[in-house]
């Protein structure tokens, strides 16, 4: 690998759907990469869910572990639900004594008002009793931490192998915070992963030194800019988009267009909205960069849609997630090979139509032991899909 070049691989969010299509994803660059891996990348980015994922990668795991781990459905690296949706009981009970406290006001100020005041003006007023989400991610970042030490894996950022950047919003001040520099190199990595995964209304804010903290996805897109500052020469960014311009051709009848006219509760709304303006913030962004610094980006999306309104994964789901992740890079490779072949090559690394032929046949036979389930549920997509959706590799 050339001397002169920086070598950047950021990892984006997604829940834990999109950690697993990561996961997929890079396994198939490993693959595909001659002479380097995505471990020898000179520092990772981690943004919401995807920071779990470059955590382990900063730390020397390999994704064939995590990848293994997954299918064998084996702890640590195979996440359970129960590892992450806990419901935020304590937060209730907390917020008991609050509306107690406050119950009688709330009630005078009802009767003075109550020709003039609905229900929103009265949840406006009593917003201080009420829970800060409806799980807390406390528990995973116990999880987190166990799986480190367990592993014999580092859990600060000194400790790491290669740096590591996790963004997170700052709640009162709006203001991102970035993980991992100097003057929050002592923030536990496990802490600053909830801290960017901690979407709202879904989970409760994470407290870091006084301070609550928010899902690194609502404020500004942090990987480019951190790969001006740190000089990278190319970052590899894992997206799992599920619309937008940024995400894949869709055909006729696919999982998206199933999902019209289907009922949705606000939770379901609110999701899809953040991700709509995600999407839209991110493709700016990456306009004005490659503007910028033709060249510097490549942006993997998914080829086919995913599962992201489901709190519980089956195996089956699960399965599909890598194995859309390891087809993603796959399709994007023989699409673009001429293109991003003489690119990554220009910074030292390697792209082998023929190793990825290779491993490819095992790789979809390791991802196709499932049992059938039935035709047109997202679950039982066969590999074959793949050939008629392409995922997009933006440079």
């Amino acid at each position: 690998m050339s001397a002169r070049s920086k070598l950047a691989l950021a990892l984006s969010g997604g829940g834990f759907s999109g950690y697993l299509f990561e996961i997929g994803a890079l396994a198939a660059l490993d693959d595909a990469f001659e002479g380097f891996n995505v471990n020898h990348f000179d520092f990772y980015v981690g943004v919401s869910a995807g920071s779990a994922a470059a955590a382990l990668i900063a730390n020397g795991v390999t994704p064939e572990e995590i990848l293994r781990a997954n299918l064998a459905s084996e702890r640590p690296y195979y996440f359970e639900r129960r590892d992450i949706f806990v419901p935020a009981m304590w937060e209730g009970f907390k917020s008991i004594p609050r509306a107690v406290q406050q119950f009688s006001q709330l009630a005078q100020l009802y009767l003075r008002n109550r020709h003039d005041m609905g229900l929103i003006e009265l949840l406006e007023t009593a917003q201080q009793s009420l829970p800060g989400g409806f799980y807390t991610l406390d528990p995973f970042a116990r999880y987190l931490e166990a799986t480190f030490a367990s592993k014999g894996l580092s859990n600060t950022f000194g400790g790491l192998r290669h740096p590591l950047y996790i963004p997170a919003i700052d709640l009162d001040s709006g203001q991102s915070v970035i993980f991992g520099e100097e003057q929050w190199r002592e923030v536990p990595i496990s802490k600053a992963i909830t801290a960017s995964s901690a979407a709202p209304l879904y989970f409760c804010p994470v407290r870091i030194g006084g301070r609550e903290y928010i899902d690194a996805g609502i404020g500004r897109i942090s990987c480019f800019d951190l790969a001006t500052e740190k000089a990278a020469d190319l970052m590899v960014i894992i997206h799992p988009s599920s619309q937008s311009g940024l995400a894949s051709e869709r055909m006729p009848g696919s999982n998206g267009d199933q999902e019209n006219g289907r009922p949705r509760g606000f939770l379901s709304i609110a999701d899809a909205a953040s991700r709509i303006n995600l999407e839209a913030r991110l493709g700016m962004a990456l306009d004005l960069h490659q503007r910028q610094h033709p060249d510097k980006f490549f942006v993997i999306t998914p080829c086919e849609s995913l599962i992201f309104e489901r709190s519980f994964l089956s195996f089956r789901d699960r399965i599909h997630l890598l194995r859309c992740g390891y087809l993603s890079v796959v399709q994007m490779i023989k699409k673009h090979l001429a293109r991003i072949g003489p690119a990554f090559a220009r910074h030292g690394i390697s792209i082998s139509a023929a190793k990825i032929e290779e491993r490819m046949k095992t790789r979809i036979e390791q991802l196709s032991r499932l049992p059938q389930v039935p035709s047109g549920t997202l679950a039982s997509a066969p590999p074959e899909l793949a050939g008629h959706r392409h995922s997009e590799m933006r440079a």
